[in-house]
């Protein structure tokens, strides 16, 4: 089977669909401003833990970004935070 449909057109018909899972993305995560989590802390970087809630994969689904003022966070612990920001991707929180 021939592929007649010119690259111009595949590249924007993929950067629909990106745009609109950014979208839908960026709407469930803001849904989760308020709620508070279980978020396992993966590492540190940039000044900030950086965790995910027992719900998603690591380098799949959205991080937990916390600030390293709670410097009493270990890697691999089991912290509960609540969500305070959201983007697209990421998730932003403090624990309680």
């Amino acid at each position: 089977m021939e592929d007649n449909i010119p690259a111009e057109v595949k590249q924007a018909r993929a950067n629909h669909v990106i745009e609109l899972q950014e979208k839908i993305s960026l709407e469930l995560n803001q849904k989760k401003i308020g709620e508070t989590y279980k978020v396992i802390i993966d590492r540190y970087e940039g000044g900030n833990f950086i965790g995910r809630t027992e719900h998603d994969s690591p380098e799949v689904d959205n991080e937990v970004i916390i600030e390293a003022k709670s410097n009493y966070l270990r890697l691999g612990d089991f912290v509960s935070i609540k969500i305070i920001d959201a983007t697209e991707f990421d998730l932003f929180g403090k624990p309680v």
